[in-house]
């Protein structure tokens, strides 16, 4: 999730759950709900360094943990001579930062969650990295309630709940319904893609990612013996998926400059981070070039932050150079 709806989601908790808070409370929770974005910074050293840091440590189980026993203590610092329970501040702050930890899951990116201890990334693949339906719902949830105060006081009349309760609950508790209605669609676009047989050949592995604006698109790819394929899926109300559709690309067939550009360093790294990797391979002047990038980045026709491997093989199959690039950035002679 963006930086914003995290933001968003941190303040409605606090307003939904915590309504006789402090103000020390809602800047721990507002930091603990966003500070492990700071890995975002890392696009700055490049491709490799961002590919390393941004969801991994910070989103790790441990780095989650460091976060919450870190923004306990600014918010019981912030509180001075007056803070609340220590129990209260831990688990506003706990709340947050496993929200934001969830939020991230819940997406198609992966996070790292078991670090240092293994380089797996998960992802439940139900939400996209910016979903404007959460973002307007969370919206809604905190600004409505502001201007029905202002209204009511400008007539007298004195509300006695907490401020901002009832907006907030509503909020999240849509939001929670959507989230579940996201992953019935994308159990069910998995179930579209898993019966056929794409151009005579029936899939090994199939995923589906979400549309940002239509919860009834999902992007899905497939991989058979020899095929990648992408393909929309219209999951839900019905609709019928035709698997003449899809777009299918032969996978290289196995190669020594292949087999060698897989096993380098970037290479082993890439793949334990990408489900559905699509390997070219070129000849050079002297050597091959091999390019591994996701089928993910693909089916959404998306390349910003966007990662791949290249590998440069002489003529003889040794490594003349690997490294992580960004898509963009890709372009084979």
């Amino acid at each position: 999730m963006d930086i914003a709806t995290h933001a968003l989601a941190s303040y409605a908790l606090a307003r939904g759950f915590f309504p006789r808070r402090r103000w020390p409370i809602v800047v721990g929770m507002l930091l603990a709900g966003t500070i492990a974005d700071i890995d975002l910074l890392s696009v700055l050293s490049g491709p490799a360094a961002y590919f390393a840091i941004r969801r991994t440590y910070t989103h790790s189980l441990l780095g989650t943990l460091a976060i919450i026993v870190l923004m306990a203590l600014f918010a019981r610092f912030l509180a001075g001579k007056q803070p609340a329970p220590v129990s209260t501040i831990l688990f506003a702050v706990a709340a947050a930062s496993l929200l934001h930890l969830v939020l991230d899951l819940l997406e198609s990116e992966g996070v790292a969650l078991l670090l240092p201890g293994r380089l797996t990334r998960f992802a439940m693949d139900w939400l996209p990295p910016v979903d404007p339906w959460i973002l307007a719902v969370l919206g809604a949830g905190i600004l409505l309630p502001e201007l029905v105060r202002l209204v009511t006081s400008e007539i007298g009349v004195k509300d006695k709940a907490p401020r901002g309760r009832g907006g907030a609950l509503v909020a999240l508790s849509l939001i929670t319904l959507y989230v579940g209605a996201r992953a019935v669609l994308h159990g069910g676009s998995l179930a579209v893609l898993e019966p056929h047989s794409y151009h005579g050949e029936s899939p090994h592995h199939v995923g589906s990612f979400p549309d940002a604006l239509s919860i009834f698109t999902w992007h899905g790819v497939v991989e058979t013996r020899s095929l990648l394929c992408i393909a929309d899926v219209p999951a839900g109300l019905g609709k019928n998926f035709d698997p003449e559709s899809a777009e299918c690309s032969h996978k290289p067939d196995p190669s020594p400059e292949l087999e060698a550009a897989q096993n380098t360093a970037v290479a082993r790294e890439f793949l334990l981070a990408e489900p559905f990797p699509r390997a070219v391979v070129a000849k050079s002047s002297d050597g091959y070039e091999v390019v591994l990038r996701s089928m993910r980045d693909v089916a959404e026709d998306e390349i910003r932050r966007r990662i791949a491997a290249h590998i440069v093989l002489d003529g003889d199959f040794k490594i003349s150079e690997q490294e992580l690039v960004w898509v963009r950035d890709v372009h084979l002679h």
